[in-house]
């Protein structure tokens, strides 16, 4: 156990080792003002979504039967349930931590959604989820269908690379 909590989910941990030195990072849900145990992360009772992912860190120095610098690395917590991928209808953070040591140096990098722009779906305009991005469709009454995103690169996909020096 690295840093154990009463509250919240760690998912998708990264470890590096060098030296005798261990360096971990993880997406963290501690700070969800809507956590609970049953639901998926981000999700209210009600499943609207909110900021609920950080990214934290620790380090060890005895093989992992101790670790220190347990830390939150972010300083934006991130909603992972913008609706990015599959068409603008699926949300997807993968496993997308990575640290890098050499001894008692270490540089974590993580993905978050803190330059997503939220916006409206028009196909679902009755969604309260506040998991929808900005993002530029037409109807075509003739087809019956909506056209596909035509503002791809105006801030609804912008799901970027941060990183940092780690514990």
């Amino acid at each position: 156990m690295i840093d154990a909590q009463g509250t919240g989910h760690q998912i998708f941990p990264d470890i590096s080792a060098d030296g005798g030195v261990l360096h971990t990072i993880w997406w963290d849900s501690r700070l969800d003002p809507a956590y609970s145990v049953a639901r998926p992360i981000g999700n209210d009772a009600a499943g609207v979504t909110s900021a609920s992912l950080d990214v934290w860190a620790a380090k060890s120095t005895n093989a992992g039967n101790t670790w220190t610098g347990k830390a939150r690395q972010t300083n934006f917590t991130s909603n992972p349930n913008f609706e990015q991928f599959s068409n603008r209808a699926v949300p997807f953070a993968g496993d997308y931590l990575w640290v890098t040591s050499m001894g008692s140096f270490s540089f974590g990098t993580w993905t978050d959604w803190r330059d997503t722009v939220a916006g409206t779906d028009p196909r679902e305009p009755a969604s309260t989820d506040l998991a929808d991005v900005l993002q530029c469709r037409t109807f075509d009454s003739t087809a019956g269908a909506w056209s596909g995103d035509t503002c791809p690169r105006n801030g609804g996909l912008d799901q970027n690379i941060y990183g940092k020096l780690t514990p």
